[in-house]
């Protein structure tokens, strides 16, 4: 998976997970993108969310953590994307 952000204003971090049990992702101060490459995952949230292979979730600065729960084995990928200090 190849992300891309500008050096020199965004960071950026790629994490693949390969689930089969309930797990917590937490989400940081930026942008935080849950690809799911295959199988089924939900997310019980104030507003559920299902996602199947190649779906992904959006989530911004506002949650701390989202518990994402596999219906079997799945892979994730997870991006988290933030601001370089000094460029707000």
């Amino acid at each position: 998976l190849n992300v891309m952000t500008r050096r020199s204003r965004m960071t950026h971090s790629v994490e693949r997970l390969v689930i089969s049990a309930p797990v917590e992702i937490r989400t940081e101060a930026g942008t935080t993108l849950i690809l799911c490459l295959d199988g089924d995952v939900s997310v019980p949230a104030a507003e559920p969310v299902r996602l199947g292979p190649l779906d992904t979730l959006l989530s911004g600065p506002v949650s701390t953590g989202l518990l994402v729960q596999p219906a079997h084995e799945a892979t994730l990928f997870v991006i988290r994307i933030g601001a370089v200090a000094g460029n707000d």
